[in-house]
């Protein structure tokens, strides 16, 4: 392990001392374009020293908290003193405890996750699932209905990664599909899809640094609105799930996926682990809790945005809608549909005798437990946010780089940058925590609204990305696990399909779209590109003998 900590370790020590280097060339620059005299170059060693630290150490907490350390005492101007009265009151108790906004997120968040261990426990989710195993009659319709299930459990890429991979697996191993193949439809289905659902375990964390950056900015508009309009853009979610479905209908593979393919039809049979899921009762018992949640929101989002009134114009109108969902309070509104679900779920486990009340009680707090690491980095994130404005980091590196970079090039470079941080750390949640807070404000000065929706797609992509083919991430752990797949061999075998969804994303996505290309010619050339990759490098299986383990060569 020293091995290997310590090249990552001198890497991260040269990148600070050439971030120094740049703190002391954008001190300068601040000072020829007369910036704010309180504004330095030290404004950008904060967030720098978070992604280098959190690359070195892999261990995002801690470096996000010596992060917003740094800034306190920087922004104290080295005194320890007021350091820590800034990190007590204006980092902790002012920027998070005091904003309801906030307040509400974290309702949101522990009450869905909590909702959603509850109805896995009293076996809806698994009853749900399984309604779709009986259809599969060969190796293509099981996979096309594991990428159909993958749809079933959007709220949440873990549950999504741990059901399905359990749930399937058995499927597979009789129709002599490989495990690696399972392990890749779970993980791709799982943060892509949850990453666009309207109603998710992420979406909360977003909206929440979205509105943040906003407020900001001085912008008349919502978190929700922002994640709205970045939509469209999603990118590698939407080219990485296209791929998976032109792959399993095309029954087409190609590099080491091929190969552990070819080796599940010759008749290797990994050994198996008998996992056994929540028993399944009946599928209402997660469609009705999640389905009010989704309901709820729907209707308190027009509500309170004024959409049943018709003061902003007719519910025909996309524009409507987008403006309805912008005027309303989005993140109270989700806090409240999501404890109305809660209570469905209590309502409908314990009018059913699925389980006691104790029993509920356990299977709710384990969900909402599980959310602690995450609301850990939410916390942090908001505070290194905080710590940012009081710096004057954005208008530093608005001020050196509006000018260096062209605001075409902003969203590739977003891509790029976000996609490497998440690969490096593992974690999505804690490269949107850094990258939203300085990014957005940067893209909003370099042109406006629209390169800000362009920028704050880019970040939600590259961090989606980065934390699909990382071996750090927990989402690619939970497949490798719940698909009984080794984890290097999962990471290897789904590289490749991947990176053509991230380079078809980068430059016929992010990039070609900020230069000007015609949105719909670019999904068009993204299909066609995915395509050759399968057609032109790929195989069906079946036509391939069973060749030898790469570890038994």
């Amino acid at each position: 392990m020293a091995t290997r900590r310590g090249p990552r370790l001198a890497i991260a020590l040269g990148i600070l001392a050439v971030g120094c280097l740049l703190a002391l060339r954008l001190e300068d620059h601040a000072r020829r374009v007369a910036l704010d005299p309180s504004v330095r170059g030290s404004a950008i060693l904060p967030p720098l020293f978070a992604i280098v630290l959190a690359f070195a150490t892999r261990q995002l907490l801690p470096s996000l908290g010596l992060a917003i350390a740094l800034g306190a005492i920087l922004a104290a101007r080295f005194d320890p003193v007021d350091a820590a009265l800034r990190i007590a009151d204006r980092y902790a108790w002012e920027s998070i405890l005091l904003d309801a906004s906030k307040l509400w997120i974290v309702v949101f968040t522990v009450a869905l996750m909590g909702t959603v261990s509850l109805v896995s426990a009293a076996g809806g989710v698994q009853a749900l699932v399984s309604r779709f195993t009986g259809a599969a009659r060969g190796p293509k319709s099981a996979q096309l209905l594991t990428f159909t299930a993958g749809f079933v459990a959007f709220f949440d890429d873990y549950t999504n990664a741990i059901l399905l991979g359990t749930s399937m697996r058995p499927l597979f191993d009789r129709l002599r599909i490989s495990r690696a193949k399972l392990a890749y439809l779970v993980d791709s289905t799982s943060a892509p899809i949850a990453g666009l659902a309207v109603i998710s375990t992420w979406i909360g964390y977003e909206v929440g640094l979205f509105g943040d950056a906003a407020q900001g900015l001085g912008l008349a508009t919502s978190g929700y609105e922002i994640f709205f309009r970045a939509l469209p853009f999603r990118f590698y979610c939407y080219f990485a799930l296209l791929f998976v479905l032109l792959n399993v209908l095309s029954g087409r593979e190609f590099g080491p996926m091929r190969r552990a393919e070819a080796r599940a039809r010759g008749g290797e049979v990994e050994p198996s682990t008998e996992f056994s899921p929540s028993q399944a009762t009946s599928p209402w018992v997660a469609i009705l809790p999640i389905g009010l949640v989704l309901a709820s929101t729907l209707l308190g989002l027009l509500w309170d945005g004024g959409g049943f009134s018709g003061e902003r114009g007719s519910l025909l109108s996309f524009a409507t809608w987008r403006e309805v969902f912008g005027a309303a309070d989005s993140t109270r509104i989700l806090g409240l549909a999501s404890l109305l679900g809660a209570g469905a779920a209590f309502a409908l486990a314990l009018g059913m005798g699925l389980l006691t009340l104790s029993a509920a009680a356990r299977a709710f707090g384990r969900g909402a437990r599980s959310m602690a690491p995450a609301l850990g980095i939410l916390f942090l994130a908001w505070g290194l946010s905080a710590v940012s404005e009081d710096l004057g980091t954005s208008s530093l590196l608005v001020a050196a780089l509006s000018e260096a970079l062209p605001p075409a090039l902003l969203p590739i470079a977003t891509f790029l940058l976000a996609s490497a941080i998440a690969f490096a750390t593992g974690t999505s949640w804690g490269t949107m925590g850094i990258l939203i807070p300085t990014v957005l404000p940067l893209a909003y000065h370099a042109g406006g609204m629209e390169v800000l929706v362009l920028c704050a797609a880019a970040v939600l992509d590259g961090a989606i990305f980065g934390d699909h083919v990382s071996p750090l991430s927990d989402t690619t752990l939970l497949s490798s696990i719940a698909s009984e797949v080794e984890l290097l061999e999962h990471v290897r075998t789904q590289l490749p399909y991947a990176l053509v969804a991230f380079f078809s994303a980068l430059v016929l996505g992010h990039g070609s779209v900020a230069a000007g290309l015609p949105y719909a010619l670019s999904w068009l050339l993204a299909l066609a590109v995915i395509a050759a990759s399968l057609y032109g490098l790929g195989r069906p299986p079946k036509e391939e003998v069973a060749l030898p383990h790469p570890e038994a060569a």
